[in-house]
């Protein structure tokens, strides 16, 4: 038992050891970091242990209604119609899109669909990559439409959360402008996935 103790003991100590030398190394830029900061990250690095998935854990995913009496193809082409017309509400232009072939074939030719449309505010665009040119890794915001092997259609795109809060707070323009992208394209994939208008 004394021995079990000095063990966990000596755990604690290391765990404190560590501690200190964090707060020594990094405590002026952790003070600095969102406050949401290492929330996002432990809740990002929950899913991937527990998936084994890195995309898992930045990824937001919708499936997409299908009505019975609407075809996959007319339910898709309204998810693409709603993603297209919530972009432009909220000020965001289709820049890019690309239908891909699945195991060598398309949708028409009996592949999986899979379709990737991408959008953009080049005002917004401009003010990020003079901020850190960093940011151009998460241009332009996506949304793919894939179907899995069981005939389902999910729409994806990526979470914005660790752009906004994984760092530096952001200056108060910046992220006013990061959280009406962020809610721009979750609303653009719920509403699409609903099949808003079917």
């Amino acid at each position: 038992m004394n021995f079990i103790k000095t063990i966990l003991a000596l755990i604690g100590l290391v765990v404190v050891i560590g501690i200190a030398t964090m707060m020594v190394k990094y405590g002026s830029s952790i003070s600095q970091m969102d406050p949401r900061a290492l929330e996002l990250y432990a809740k990002m690095g929950d899913t991937i242990l527990t998936t084994g998935n890195p995309a898992k854990g930045m990824i937001l995913k919708r499936k997409l209604v299908i009505p019975e009496d609407v075809s996959k193809e007319e339910a898709i082409e309204n998810a693409l119609e709603i993603l297209d017309e919530v972009a432009e509400e909220s000020g965001l232009a289709r820049v890019d899109e690309k239908t891909m072939p699945r195991n060598g074939k398309f949708m028409k030719d009996g592949g999986l669909y899979t379709h990737i449309r991408a959008y953009c505010s080049p005002a917004i665009a401009d003010k990020f990559l003079s901020f850190s040119p960093e940011y151009v890794g998460f241009m332009p915001c996506r949304v793919g439409i894939v179907e899995n092997p069981d005939g389902e259609i999910w729409l994806y795109t990526m979470a914005l959360d660790m752009m906004i809060s994984g760092g530096h707070t952001l200056p108060p323009e910046l992220l006013e402008y990061a959280k009406s992208i962020s809610d721009a394209m979750v609303s653009m994939i719920d509403k699409a996935a609903a099949g808003d208008g079917l």
